[in-house]
């Protein structure tokens, strides 16, 4: 070696910086790779937790929306406790809502389906009545407005009391509902009793939210709307034991009453679908046994037709249906009803000359489900039954999974270290 690149080496060996030590340096690499398998296990945490969050979409809902045509699946099971919230996340406008007990306040809540199959949950306050599903699946109309598609509630000028529930026309635009008028007694601080301002049987513009009262509920009397194909008529029944049974049809526009038809007790309107798609007669329901406010558990009907041109009530021909009707669709020209059996599952079925027909439409939880009317009417019944992901669960939910998720990892970490060969020594050789 030359003393000129003896003396470069120097040079540079002053300016350079120290050598690490062995342990050191293993030391540094191992934290390396402790930080690239932590950040790993990171990454498909957050990776699986926004796969879980991302809303499945059923196969058969995408399938359908491409065709054009919706289905309406023949089985819906009960939701998970930790299902996701309207509020959380909007999922309308919705196939079908109903009632179940499987919530974490052990109160009732209300299940909505959407046209992608996603379950929701909402919570009701205790007593509260869940709302009635617009034709269009968009809108619920309980004591205030609720847009399915954004969650947001559209309060009323006054609430409605829910029950009896709201009606809507078909066209998604008006729905009927009831103010006040509870029809119970009340008494001042010197035990008289107090008089109570008769109820107020309100329109309801889905759009604006604005209300217009078109009747009066006499004493909280319990009444039946249906609106006419148009929405231009309102066919409005309110029963009272001293007063009679009286069913009126009203002027949507103007609110002024355009022909009054006199019932019997055991004759009522027979749902909010009562009016005939040909515009020309509304449907009774009519008891064979009882009068309906006497609700005899053998209550057999009938449906009666009655002509708005001549207001002449023909019988069909059919005796005996079972339990108690409403009429809530048409399909096919045939009236679609749903039976409530009290200690049995609510049927849905269309009515037939000579008897019924049991639609594929089978719903868990409490009552009937609320149908969105124009699936009812246009889509396919009975596709595949339909199950609630786990996976669409509240934002807490995601908790304990990733916490386990981590110590899985972690654990995992932790046994494959101890079978790693052990560490060879550095160090300098012996001279």
């Amino acid at each position: 070696m030359t003393p000129r690149l003896a003396q470069a080496l120097l040079d540079a060996a002053e300016v350079a910086p120290p050598v690490p030590s062995p342990d050191r340096l293993w030391r540094r690499g191992r934290l390396r790779r402790r930080r690239r398998r932590t950040g790993v296990v990171l990454a498909c945490l957050l990776l699986i937790t926004a796969l879980a969050w991302t809303p499945v979409r059923s196969r058969t809902a995408l399938e359908v929306s491409g065709a054009g045509q919706e289905v309406l699946p023949g089985s819906v099971a009960e939701p998970y406790l930790w299902q996701r919230t309207l509020a959380e996340s909007p999922n309308g406008p919705v196939k079908l809502t109903f009632g179940t007990g499987h919530s974490l306040n052990l109160e009732t809540a209300l299940v909505l389906i959407g046209r992608d199959d996603t379950y929701r949950l909402d919570y009701l306050s205790p007593g509260e009545d869940g709302g009635t599903l617009s034709p269009d699946g968009r809108w619920l109309l309980g004591q205030n407005l609720r847009d399915l598609t954004t969650g947001e509630t559209r309060k009323l000028d006054r609430k409605l009391t829910g029950h009896p529930p709201a009606v809507w026309a078909p066209d998604s635009r008006t729905a009927v509902g009831g103010i006040g008028g509870d029809g119970g007694i009340a008494y001042g601080p010197d035990g008289q009793p107090l008089d109570i301002p008769d109820g107020e049987i309100v329109l309801v513009d889905g759009t604006s939210g604005a209300i217009r009262k078109i009747a009066t509920a006499v004493d909280g009397a319990p009444w039946r709307a249906a609106f006419s194909p148009d929405g231009s008529r309102l066919a409005f029944h309110t029963s009272l034991p001293d007063r009679g049974s009286m069913l009126t049809i009203i002027d949507t526009r103007t609110a002024n009453p355009l022909h009054t038809v006199t019932l019997t007790e055991r004759q009522r309107l027979a749902g909010p679908a009562a009016w005939t798609p040909d515009d020309s007669q509304i449907l009774l329901a009519a008891g064979e046994v009882c009068a309906w406010a006497g609700y005899c558990t053998d209550q057999t009907w009938h449906l009666q037709r009655v002509d708005l041109t001549t207001g002449t009530i023909v019988d069909e021909s059919v005796r005996g249906r079972p339990g108690n009707p409403t009429v809530i669709a048409w399909r096919d020209g045939q009236p679609v009803v749903q039976q409530a059996h009290g200690d049995r599952p609510c049927d849905t079925v269309a009515l037939t000359e000579t008897g019924a027909q049991p639609l594929p439409l089978t719903v868990a939880g409490h009552g009937c489900a609320d149908y969105a009317r124009d699936l009812l009417e246009e889509g396919i019944l009975g596709g595949p039954g339909i199950e609630p992901s786990p996976w669409q669960a509240q934002w807490w939910a995601y908790v304990p999974v990733a916490v386990l998720l981590a110590g899985i990892a972690l654990i995992a970490v932790r046994i494959r270290r101890r079978r790693r060969t052990p560490t060879p020594e550095y160090g300098l050789p012996a001279n």
